[in-house]
């Protein structure tokens, strides 16, 4: 039995480790996408954008935020859709985009 709650503990740990760590990695992300260019396509760019949200999805749930990994779910299909077309965002996509990080910030309160 103290294995078990050992290990209970041990991943509270960790789970409130990645919760402390939640903001910085959001404001990182939400960074790199304000900094992508509005009217170029930036690969590099979209694909550590894609990278930092794909990283999201796992660990998410992984550690006690089901809600944040289903909203970066979404924005990570959404992403991966527009990296295979290469072409500068419309107006549309980029709010879609934005309403998306919006979301991932009320998703990571518990």
């Amino acid at each position: 039995m103290a294995d078990v709650e050992e290990l209970q503990a041990k991943l509270k740990l960790l789970s409130d480790s990645y919760a402390a760590q939640l903001p910085e990695r959001l404001k990182l992300l939400e960074q790199v996408w304000e900094n992508l260019p509005k009217n170029s396509w930036d690969e590099a760019g979209f694909e550590t954008l894609h990278r930092m949200v794909h990283s999201l999805t796992g660990s998410g749930r992984t550690f006690g935020f089901a809600g944040l990994s289903d909203v970066a779910r979404n924005l990570e299909d959404y992403l991966r859709q527009l990296v295979q077309v290469k072409t500068p965002l419309s107006e549309e996509q980029r709010e879609h985009i934005q309403v998306l990080v919006s979301e991932l910030h009320s998703a990571a309160i518990r």
